[in-house]
């Protein structure tokens, strides 16, 4: 089983996260990895690919848009690039039998109605993927970040969780 995580980054919070998200899955052992920023992801997901995660910062409640990407570069944000997921979710072919999880990170100061991972979700299941599920979000400090304390260890417990549930899926019948 091969996995792919595509990730959009401002501040290299959402980086840090799927970088611990893949050394977890790399360890479980079941899969290999492979982490890529969105501006290097392929519009056709590879064949030996049976998970895609995606993840973002969560701007405004949803996916990063190229006034949120700007907003970002003035704080001080380093993007490679002016496309993103929401960009590169609407160019992507669909692989019907590839198992999708959204995952993000959000600076909560109150109720969220929304996130980037709710919104990615969504949107790659109106691109016709057929195994879409929203994964956590993942807490950042403020607007840049860094990551809330303990966040790291939660995404490695999460990917773990994740590829222990995807191993359980993979098994042939009867054992």
């Amino acid at each position: 089983m091969g996995a792919l995580i595509i990730t959009e980054s401002c501040f290299g919070n959402t980086t840090a996260l799927a970088d611990a998200i893949g050394q977890a899955l790399a360890d479980s052992g079941s899969m290999a990895v492979q982490a890529i920023a969105v501006k290097d992801a392929p519009e056709t997901i590879p064949d030996d690919t049976e998970l895609l995660i995606l993840a973002a910062p969560t701007h405004d409640y949803s996916l990063p848009r190229e006034r949120t990407r700007t907003r970002a570069r003035r704080r001080g944000g380093l993007l490679a690039g002016d496309t993103g997921l929401r960009e590169w979710i609407a160019a992507v072919q669909p692989a019907a039998n590839v198992k999708v999880v959204t995952v993000d990170t959000a600076f909560k100061a109150g109720f969220m109605p929304s996130t980037a991972a709710k919104t990615a979700a969504r949107l790659m299941g109106r691109a016709g993927f057929n195994h879409v599920r929203r994964g956590a979000t993942f807490g950042v400090s403020d607007y840049a970040g860094p990551l809330d304390d303990g966040e790291l260890i939660r995404a490695r417990a999460w990917a773990a969780t994740l590829a222990a549930g995807l191993r359980s899926l993979t098994r042939a019948p009867g054992r």
